[in-house]
């Protein structure tokens, strides 16, 4: 069995590349999301903050998958992508609730989350220091997946005027709102696991 080729070059860059590409994008997005409701919004716009989000939830999957496959992990990459997704999602979060004036519908998930991911880095610094991984879950997957779809269906609502859809997809209103509100519970229960994990003996 012969072993596989190192991969160089570009290649051997790129998921970090993406990485911080998410980072960098993230003030045009806010900015986008926050301005979806307002007069100077275009549809060319609103289509432009959503295709960005799109990008940054694709990047997320193709960093972590061309990493693995072309064997280019690296300690930089391990630290800096849990960082883009915590920064992606909260700065999301937090240009919707401003977008939906601050309603409680919104604000408490989102403070669940965002605490929730505060406390998790934490704990995992706190294991760190006792040279204990704590690896993510297929759970905490399964509610990044949540949060990335709900701050979807939420972007979209919001620039139902500016894409001309009118008031016809309340429904994506109420379904992201639900959506949001399973990621906040798996936010909380997810982090109380991460939160027991790192202070057992």
């Amino acid at each position: 069995m012969t072993d596989s080729p190192t991969v160089t070059g570009l290649r051997a860059r790129l998921p970090n590349i993406l990485t911080i590409g998410r980072i960098v994008s993230i003030p045009i997005l806010v900015a986008g999301i926050i301005c979806l409701q307002t007069t100077q919004m275009t549809q060319w716009l609103a289509l432009g903050t959503i295709g960005l989000f799109a990008m940054a939830c694709i990047t997320d999957y193709l960093d972590g998958y061309w990493a693995r496959k072309w064997n280019v992990t690296s300690d930089f990459g391990r630290m800096i992508d849990p960082i883009a997704d915590k920064l992606l999602v909260a700065a999301c979060l937090i240009a919707i609730a401003i977008s939906m004036n601050g309603h409680w519908s919104v604000l408490v998930p989102g403070l669940a989350i965002i605490g929730r991911d505060i406390l998790v880095s934490g704990a995992r610094e706190h294991a760190a220091l006792k040279s204990r991984a704590m690896p993510p879950t297929k759970l905490a997957k399964w509610k990044t997946a949540c949060e990335m779809l709900a701050i979807g269906l939420l972007i979209v609502y919001l620039g139902r005027h500016a894409l001309g859809l009118g008031n016809h997809i309340d429904i994506l209103h109420l379904l992201g709102l639900a959506i949001l509100w399973l990621a906040a519970l798996l936010s909380v229960y997810t982090g109380s696991l991460y939160l027991r994990a790192s202070l057992r003996d």
